[in-house]
């Protein structure tokens, strides 16, 4: 009888064991279930941007592009919900700048101003990067080269200009921003159509072109009307040509190079870039921001006080242009001497 019960109490036993590990079967069955669920749900999106962006700005403080990345920088960050700092990095005809850039992670949160002067270093290769190095997310706007003399010149008009450079070849002091720059090719353009020779006196910058124009050290400058807003507007600057391809609304009465007979129709345009290997999605958001700012009253406020004219181009649109551009200043700067033909 005894040996019965022990019996009993062994089977009850193993029964209560075989229902407990049917159960913890079923538990862990179910993690398993949930741990697979998880694991094939999409990912949630990062969320960007989650801390500051920092702009970066290839030239010096107060210069048309830099007051472009600040207007920029003030309106974007509404748009994203995070700061936005903005740094002047200057050097080396933005090598500088694009140094840095390449050195932080490809991440979204380090932007760098870019314009259609790095077409003219990359072709030039003063620069050690090329156009591949980095993905151009977006332009914004361009604007004009423009023959500036101060006005007490005698040169009361293009012709005047022109004129004087065939009768008395390299007579006149001509400078602007870089050597081999957009400023530059501007006038190379123009001496091959109108036929006569020039030197070329290259600045660290437009803004000391201007100083040297306003302090007789030069006798022509070449710049955009931005650099010297203030002076021509004053009357202490007076612009003889610009190369947009009709007048320009904001001024009316400087006349084209293409209406004066010569067929110059050139702009600088501005925007921004980010390191190659910036994920799509990020670059999606912040062109969906900057879309936005492009239509903000106080951005179209800022272009207007500023002469700038509207130049929007998406990522492809602006990339496509930046490999024809470098072709084009490439073929340039090989025709007059800055390059070694290959």
């Amino acid at each position: 009888m005894k040996r019965i019960v022990q019996v009993r109490k062994l089977v009850s036993s193993l029964v209560v064991m075989l229902l407990l590990l049917s159960v913890l079967a079923g538990c862990s069955g179910s993690k398993t279930s949930t741990d697979k669920t998880a694991s094939t749900a999409p990912q949630q999106k990062s969320g960007y941007p989650t801390k500051p962006i920092t702009f970066v700005v290839w030239s010096s403080a107060g210069s048309p592009l830099d007051l472009f990345m600040r207007k920029l920088a003030d309106l974007t960050k509404k748009e994203l919900g995070q700061p936005i700092m903005v740094e002047n990095r200057t050097g080396g005809n933005g090598a500088a700048a694009m140094a840095y850039v390449n050195s932080q992670p490809a991440d979204g949160y380090t932007v760098l101003s870019t314009t259609g002067s790095l077409t003219f270093a990359i072709a030039k290769e003063s620069v050690p990067f090329k156009a591949d190095d980095f993905i151009f997310v977006k332009s914004f706007q361009a604007e004009p080269s423009a023959i500036a003399v101060r006005k007490d010149s005698p040169l009361k008009a293009l012709e005047n200009f022109i004129d004087y450079m065939k009768k008395h070849p390299n007579g006149l002091k001509i400078g602007g921003y870089a050597s081999g720059g957009f400023h530059q090719y501007v006038l190379y353009r123009l001496q091959q159509k109108a036929n006569f020779e020039a030197t070329w006196i290259p600045f660290e910058g437009g803004a000391d072109a201007v100083t040297n124009l306003l302090g007789g050290h030069i006798d022509v400058a070449v710049i955009t009307p931005s650099t010297a807003l203030n002076q021509v507007q004053s009357g202490a600057i007076r612009l003889l040509a610009i190369s947009t391809d009709k007048r320009s609304p904001y001024f009316p009465d400087v006349p084209t190079f293409k209406e004066k007979g010569y067929d110059i129709v050139e702009m600088l345009w501005r925007g921004v870039m980010v390191k190659k290997g910036t994920p799509a999605e990020l670059i999606q958001r912040l062109n969906q921001a900057f879309d936005k700012v492009a239509q903000n009253p106080d951005w179209k406020k800022y272009m207007t006080d500023y002469k700038q004219e509207e130049y929007l181009l998406d990522s492809q649109g602006l990339t496509e242009l930046v490999k024809r551009e470098i072709a084009d200043r490439r073929a340039f700067l090989e025709k007059g001497g800055f390059l070694k033909k290959k």
